[in-house]
């Protein structure tokens, strides 16, 4: 037995709005609505019967979200065609691209350049490594393809990632742990400081580099969730269906519960 809520529309009509699972078909017509209509929930809804447009819309969000998640994992057929192509082109990561059907330049790039490049570093970091990442970082900012100059086999994801889990704590939490105790913004705030020291000391004035540096700091240091509650039909984030990937829409058969 569906479940099901009854409610009357601004023209006082009574909607059955159905709150079961979508269906394989559900989904297909939801496709072949944004096909026509774009991103029009209002007339995509039509399409749909018992769904109204935020649920058309939370829908919608969904597919692209487990679309995107399927996505982030690289198959090793799909390293072995990347290297294929790289040996034959070079670093024209727009033209190698345009060969994958679900990787654009930047992925392409990124996967290479992180993880499948023959002179990439997987061994620990050294002492030195260490230090000359905190003294770039003070110079630098979080420009981790400008640090990683410096750095011979390492590439930004991985100075990035060492920076933020291993180098901070050790460069700014050096106090016996035993006879101190810092809050969790206290290092953040030490390297900020040091930071405009830096900059203060080399007669710079850069001020929105530094503002950059403590935002991105600030967003690496919150862990923010989001829920998206299906069942609130009055608000839903307009702005994120406006720039969607219809490429999508070719898929025929999608069934995500």
């Amino acid at each position: 037995m569906r479940n099901s809520v009854e409610y009357q529309d601004e023209s006082c009509i009574k909607m059955k709005i159905i709150k079961k699972a979508w269906s394989t078909k559900e989904d297909n017509l939801l496709k072949k609505g944004i096909r026509n209509c774009g991103m029009n929930w209002i007339a995509i809804a039509d399409y749909v019967p018992n769904r109204n447009p935020n649920q058309c819309a939370q829908r919608w969000k969904r597919l692209q979200g487990q679309r995107s998640r399927t996505n982030q994992f690289w198959k090793p057929e799909e390293d072995q065609l990347l290297l294929q192509l790289i040996s034959q082109y070079g670093m024209k990561w727009s033209k190698i691209a345009q060969i994958f059907k679900n990787r654009n330049s930047k992925q392409c790039r990124n996967r290479f350049i992180n993880a499948l490049d023959p002179n990439l570093k997987q061994n620990s970091f050294t002492q030195e490594e260490d230090q000359l990442i905190y003294q770039k970082y003070i110079e630098y900012g979080s420009k981790w393809s400008q640090i990683s100059k410096f750095l011979m086999g390492r590439s930004d994801n991985q100075i990035k990632n060492r920076f933020y889990n291993n180098i901070r704590s050790q460069y700014l939490q050096i106090q016996n742990p035993y006879y101190s105790k810092q809050t969790q913004f206290q290092p953040k705030e030490q390297l900020e400081h040091a930071r405009e020291e830096h900059l203060r000391i080399n007669g710079s004035h850069e001020k929105e580099k530094l503002i950059e540096d403590q935002n991105d700091m600030q967003t690496k240091d919150q862990d923010i969730s989001r829920y998206i509650n299906e069942e609130n039909y009055s608000n839903f984030d307009q702005s994120f269906y406006s720039n969607m990937d219809f490429e999508y829409l070719s898929t025929s058969n999608v069934n995500i519960l």
